[in-house]
């Protein structure tokens, strides 16, 4: 049986972790599938607290997954808002 949490009900977080072969980037789209699906996002950071504590081990402490969660609950994969202007072209 899956451990999952009130935070994974989906079992995604619990899934990758148990996935050998995915590529860092497989990863990020399970991560964001389940941070989409957040019924509170705006507790993403304590939510990514919870599931590593449940599923953080020292055997998988650099699995992609883990590294986007400690990522996620530092507060690190919050959206920063614009990081560039938009330049508008001026025809003469």
């Amino acid at each position: 049986m899956k451990n999952t949490s009130r935070w994974d009900k989906r079992g995604l977080i619990a899934d990758a972790l148990t996935m050998e072969g995915l590529s860092v980037e497989e990863n990020r789209v399970i991560f964001f599938d389940w941070a989409f699906g957040l019924d509170e996002p705006e507790r993403a950071a304590e939510a990514s607290r919870d599931l590593l504590a449940l599923h953080k081990t020292s055997d998988n402490s650099t699995h992609a997954m883990i590294l986007l969660l400690e990522n996620a609950a530092n507060g690190s994969a919050m959206p920063r808002g614009r990081t560039a202007r938009r330049r508008s072209a001026r025809i003469s």
